[in-house]
């Protein structure tokens, strides 16, 4: 099968679901003298990732957002630096001019949303203080190695926001609200330094855990392609949004175990809070509204802020 010429973002989302990318998954193999069993590719991805038995993951990277070297870079950096284990890079290259990282594949088992909203109150609290211990010893990492225009990015999402939220369906009472919210917070979100190392994207699909005495024991992270430097608050929204959206006391307890004092989990926090969330490289306040509940497509921004950060 002759190989696609691929030049833009909408032509590689076109070509996504082709067999195409099984051919060059084998030929990478090949290359690097992998043998396997079983290839399987994995649907829950911007990127295109095979699965090499329990070994091995391949990633080709979607071009054009520069998740390759973010990645990469990342994974230099943290390794054997935290706690918890993250993947080796086995090698690396570049086929049919899309770039591909070959790293170890995590051992242990996936939790969904379904099942997290079965475990007890407790068990929820003891799951994300961990994780917040986990995400504070990432954000102490030295990161000099880690090139990221903060401020940059920050001005980029900010003046492109309201554009993207229109095409994606937000409805009109929060797309008329978005203007004086932006102009209102937007100054909350510290752009100078210390800016600090982020995965960027923690949620239960870029965990693996072990089930141990009825309880979830964080095994590893992975997926750091879309990982930043900037300001630490920016790693606690996918864990918001995605993770533990709503859940108000399970949200104190997390921003607890991370150092804050019960009297910073105010009004302003959530309002910042609110503001990186819609800084998000990947923001959709419809999507996160439909996370929460149907009908809170239709919430105003006010109702959408509280319904999600709730810790207030």
């Amino acid at each position: 099968m002759s190989f696609p010429i691929i030049s833009t973002n909408e032509e590689f989302s076109q070509h996504f679901q082709s067999d195409i990318w099984i051919d060059a998954a084998k030929k990478i193999c090949q290359r690097h003298k992998i043998s396997f069993f079983e290839l399987k590719r994995s649907p829950s991805s911007d990127h295109i990732v095979f699965l090499i038995d329990n070994s091995f993951v391949l990633k080709i990277y979607r071009p054009f957002r520069n998740c390759f070297e973010r990645e990469k870079t990342a994974l230099e950096l943290i390794s054997g630096k935290i706690n918890l284990k993250t993947p080796e890079i086995i090698e690396i290259g570049e086929f049919e001019g899309f770039e591909y990282i070959l790293m170890t594949q995590l051992s242990g088992e996936l939790i969904t949303r379904e099942m997290w909203l079965t475990l007890s109150e407790k068990k929820q609290k003891q799951f994300v203080s961990t994780l917040a211990v986990e995400l504070k010893q990432i954000h102490e990492l030295n990161s000099d190695s880690f090139q990221c225009d903060w401020a940059e990015f920050v001005k980029d999402r900010a003046e492109t926001f309201i554009e993207r939220q229109f095409a994606h369906g937000v409805n009109q009472k929060v797309i008329e609200s978005l203007p004086k919210f932006i102009e209102t917070n937007l100054k909350l979100v510290p752009t100078k330094k210390p800016t600090v190392f982020m995965h960027g994207d923690v949620h239960f699909g870029n965990l693996r855990l072990k089930k141990s005495s009825g309880n979830w024991q964080i095994l590893g992270l992975f997926d750091f392609a879309d990982s930043r430097k900037g300001f630490y608050e920016y790693d606690f929204l996918a864990v918001g949004v995605l993770m533990i959206q709503g859940q108000g006391e399970i949200q104190r307890e997390f921003f607890k175990a991370y150092g804050y004092a019960k009297k910073d989990l105010d009004e302003t926090m959530r309002s910042r809070l609110m503001m990186l969330t819609m800084l998000y490289e990947t923001a959709d306040l419809r999507r996160y509204a439909m996370r929460l509940k149907p009908e809170a497509v239709n919430f105003t921004l006010e109702e959408l802020e509280r319904g999600i950060w709730s810790f207030v």
